[in-house]
């Protein structure tokens, strides 16, 4: 992949961003709007989107990769969830930062920016069984990932978790759209169509929410807090090293393999901010982290295009 269009990719991003940070400075959005925004995309919009993506034509040939995808999708996030759990303990991360950076850790950007990379690396065809590798996510970011986010370790060493937290519109979405998977169930006009519009509304408008929240902060608090740094190291280099060394070992197939490490390379999720926003866990850390990771992408990416393709 040559450089000029990942960094191509990567700018457009930045500049969405952009559009929320100075539509929040110069008032064209403010603290409830912003707030208002990241529901809306994560009551309806998000939902719309899980829906969609998950309309794909059921054959057997289709099951059986999928199933294999997602068998390697649940490995990839337990070497994450390892990684995330323990690296913000060993860098010694204040405790109000150990859910946010344990999120995105975990749980890359693999949709907004890891299908547009696939697309370059492995051609349109890659999308498909990119969305299949990704209905795990999808699953866990709205279970595990809350959790993540809202985890309180007591002086027990226990940690609480509210089973409620499941019945949220993300995770019910995707369970209904599993079952329209393997039944074969289309959705019928206009309704196809409106989500499909959702769908394509879901990108920017995260990364303008995102943008809006970056506004909130002041600009040299973004760039000071050094942890941001160890946190975007280990997930633009050192998850997908890791990834790679461990899966390589057993998966031959170039496609699903280069998946796998390319969703373990992407910067931090654009939903960081929106859920953190929703559960009230620092969702000005989850910005400066997106900030910071999406900016170094811009070397690590084509560093990882050229290692994947040769």
């Amino acid at each position: 992949m040559d450089y000029f269009i990942a960094l191509n990719q990567i700018l457009i991003l930045f500049l969405l961003i952009g559009v929320g940070y100075f539509a929040r400075r110069i008032k064209i959005l403010n603290d409830a709007s912003v707030s208002s925004l990241s529901k809306f995309l994560l009551h309806i919009c998000i939902p719309a989107m899980v829906i969609f993506s998950m309309q794909i034509p059921f054959t057997n040939e289709v099951l059986m990769k999928g199933e294999y995808l997602i068998l390697a999708a649940f490995a990839y996030y337990g070497v994450a969830f390892l990684v995330a759990w323990f690296a913000p303990i060993l860098m010694r991360a204040k405790k109000e930062e150990y859910g946010v950076f344990r999120f995105m850790l975990m749980f890359s950007n693999s949709m907004f920016m890891g299908f547009p990379i696939l697309a370059m690396l492995y051609g349109q065809d890659a999308i498909f069984y990119a969305a299949i590798f990704n209905i795990p996510f999808t699953i866990l970011t709205y279970s595990v990932g809350i959790w993540l986010l809202r985890a309180q370790e007591k002086d027990n060493g226990k940690i609480s978790f509210d089973p409620k937290l499941l019945l949220n519109p993300a995770f019910l979405s995707t369970i209904l759209g599993l079952i329209f998977f393997l039944t074969s169930f289309s959705i019928p006009d206009p309704i196809y169509s409106s989500l499909e519009l959702l769908n394509n509304v879901t990108t920017p408008l995260s990364l303008v929410v995102t943008g809006g929240f970056l506004a909130q902060l002041k600009f040299a608090a973004i760039f000071k807090n050094v942890r941001q740094y160890i946190v975007a190291a280990i997930r633009l280099l050192g998850m997908p090293t890791l990834i790679y060394l461990i899966f390589s070992q057993f998966i031959d197939d170039p496609l699903i393999l280069g998946i796998i490490v390319v969703t373990a390379g992407m910067p931090a999720a654009v939903n960081t901010v929106l859920l953190a926003e929703e559960h009230k866990a620092h969702p000005d850390i989850a910005a400066q982290g997106i900030c910071i990771s999406t900016l170094l992408c811009l070397v690590t990416l084509p560093l990882l295009a050229v290692f994947l393709t040769g």
